[in-house]
């Protein structure tokens, strides 16, 4: 006579042995290690670095003054028995010539590319707060990937025992085949699920590599734990004000487009040029120096100051807009991303204080019940579904909780998650 106690402690003990055997695991690839790579490594990065050193050149360059020029003259002299050496208008001179721009000028192009170089900086910042996200939003992709698997290999096995159960109960006239069945049916979802899991994994894992440009072979991500929203809702939007990278890029280029009006303005003031040439003449005369002056008259300002003063205001607008539109996306995507944090901290309190230990003394009961047949199949084996749906769900949220605060980095300008485990 078979007894299914009999059977079950069987099988627990051959799921035992099976973990005990297993192979071991590949060592774990901690979030803290990739993160050391990624300023170093991704692309978008070193070219925003590399944009940020060039702008940082740019205020020499437009507030130093335009290269004198060096004149040489030779005028009516020949070789030297040609009678052009002779003549009383040949000459010989060498001078420098010097513009020099209307006081003001270049001090406002240089004002104006450092405040851009300062936009360059924070744009700078912005990007590798954002890529850091990115890696950490993919890194937590990973281990709910990773982890689901777990889960649902641990589950499959179980089913797969459950199904071997009531095949035996079944064989002995003690079960029902529609038990087998539905038992086979969950163990082949199962499967199914599994499939789309390690595609999931196998996608999460590439984005990985693709945000540190590289191939490094990827462990096994470390586990996480929850973190604490450190900061309400007023303080988010306050830091967004006076932190965030991308709204002080835009804030800077606002102020470089309102020096570039001072200096479009300027434009209607003359510039100037000096030259002084030591001249040699052929003849008995003796050598003399001649100094000029010239002024640039800006008599065509109507199609060339004026409209140029137009685009600089047209340009100062098109900046203050996008600080507008920049401030509006940040307030929204702040918002957003605490109100999801803090519903998944809800959640994930549900789900720890009374879902899962709730359905697990209930998976319990069912396995008690079903021993001294006071429990059908379908119960225990809709209580063994039921747990498995908890836990990914709870691990799912813990996921959205971890991602929501890392995107709220570089809204914020500062770091929230710790990328060390």
């Amino acid at each position: 006579m078979h007894r299914v106690p009999v059977v079950i402690a069987i099988y627990v003990t051959i799921a035992l042995a099976s973990t005990a055997f297993a192979q071991e695991p590949p060592p774990v690839t901690s979030l803290q290690s990739l993160m050391d790579q990624l300023e170093k490594n991704n692309p978008e990065i070193r070219a925003a670095r590399f944009r940020f050193e060039a702008a940082t050149k740019r205020p020499s360059q437009v507030g130093a003054l335009p290269e004198p020029k060096l004149t040489l003259a030779n005028v009516g002299v020949g070789h030297p028995f040609s009678r052009l050496n002779v003549s009383e208008f040949a000459y010989r001179g060498i001078g420098l010539a010097q513009e020099i721009p209307f006081p003001g000028k270049l001090g406002l192009a240089a004002e104006e590319a450092r405040r851009e170089a300062d936009s360059e900086r924070q744009n700078y910042r912005s990007i590798v707060l954002d890529k850091a996200s990115q890696l950490k939003t993919a890194y937590y992709d990973w281990y709910f990937a990773t982890k689901s698997i777990e889960i649902m290999t641990k589950n499959r096995d179980l089913l797969d025992r459950l199904e071997q159960i009531a095949r035996a109960r079944y064989a002995v006239g003690k079960g029902i085949q529609p038990d087998v069945l539905k038992a086979q049916v969950e163990v082949s979802g199962l499967v199914q699920q599994l499939e789309v899991l390690e595609q999931k994994k196998l996608l999460t894992e590439a984005r990985i590599r693709s945000l540190l440009n590289s191939e490094l072979p990827l462990g096994r991500p470390a586990d996480i734990q929850q973190t604490p929203m450190p900061l309400k809702l007023e303080s988010i939007l306050q830091m967004v004000e006076a932190q965030s990278p991308r709204l002080q890029s835009e804030q800077a280029m606002v102020q470089s487009r309102a020096v570039g009006i001072d200096r479009a303005r300027k434009e209607y003031r003359p510039d100037f040029n000096v030259a002084f040439q030591w001249q040699h003449t052929a003849s008995q005369f003796p050598d003399y120096y001649m100094a000029t002056a010239e002024i640039k008259l800006p008599v065509y300002f109507g199609r060339k100051q004026r409209l140029g003063v137009e685009e600089a205001e047209a340009r100062f607008q098109e900046a203050r807009e996008n600080y507008k539109a920049a401030h509006q996306d940040l307030v929204f995507a702040a918002k957003d991303k605490y109100f999801t944090a803090m519903t998944s901290e809800k959640l994930l309190a549900l789900f720890q204080s009374g879902i899962i230990p709730q359905s697990s003394t209930a998976l319990e009961s069912a396995l008690s019940g079903y021993e001294v047949g006071n429990v059908d199949f379908l119960t225990l084996l809709n209580n063994a579904i039921t747990l498995l749906n908890y836990e990914m769900q709870y691990y799912q949220e813990l996921t959205k909780h971890e991602q929501a605060l890392a995107e709220l980095e570089p809204l914020v300008g500062v770091e929230l998650v710790a990328s060390r485990p």
